[in-house]
């Protein structure tokens, strides 16, 4: 497990990587709950690397309570807090995955009910950032502040207001399935090429 050099330890960023994937996995089977039922199926789901430089920023905003969000852009960032959080409760279950649960939960809550999947209510903005189709790229950090923590996930790229969250249809089976990126595989979710990747076409 290798470290980017800040306060995330592998075995902590593999677990954060693994949340996000196997959700939009679900997404992409059409297993992920609704506020109703279940989100519709997803082609042209990417699978999620990743990226030190991200979670660089991530811990930056996290310190910074006045950080400007719009600076990062066409990056965007999950913020959440917790009042009371002692440094031994900084682990997985604790703390990471109940904050990102909460995330994810905003379209069980409120729902998404736009027909074409378009991004247009923003009481689902964070789970919009985490199930984003062209995301490819992840990274997230946390800043302690005695009792409180702040935790921060910043993704390469977000919805756009009016822009499908994702597409709609079938998970992909070959690599010919998954044609956001040039020379894209299929493995499970579509997988970019490692080599730095450009705008979708």
């Amino acid at each position: 497990m290798v470290s980017c050099g800040g306060v995330m330890t592998g075995e902590k960023w593999e677990s954060i990587l693994d949340y996000h994937n196997r959700m939009r996995l679900l997404i992409a089977h059409g297993r992920e709950k609704n506020h109703t039922g279940k989100l519709p199926a997803a082609q042209n789901m990417y699978e999620l690397s990743w990226d030190c430089d991200l979670e660089k920023k991530a811990e930056e905003i996290a310190k910074d309570e006045d950080f400007d969000l719009e600076s990062i852009s066409p990056r965007v960032a999950n913020i959440a807090h917790k009042a009371h959080c002692k440094e031994h409760e900084v682990e997985y279950h604790f703390f990471f995955r109940k904050l990102m649960e909460r995330w994810r939960n905003e379209v069980r809550e409120y729902g998404q009910t736009d027909p074409k999947n378009l991004y247009s209510d923003d009481s689902i903005e964070h789970w919009a950032n985490m199930a984003y189709h062209k995301n490819t790229r992840i990274g997230c950090s946390y800043h302690r502040k005695g009792q409180a923590a702040t935790f921060v996930c910043v993704y390469d790229k977000g919805p756009q207001w009016d822009e499908p969250i994702y597409e709609i249809g079938k998970k992909c089976k070959r690599n010919e399935d998954c044609t956001t990126y040039k020379d894209s595989k299929c493995d499970m979710l579509c997988v970019a090429p490692k080599q730095e990747i450009k705008e979708p076409k």
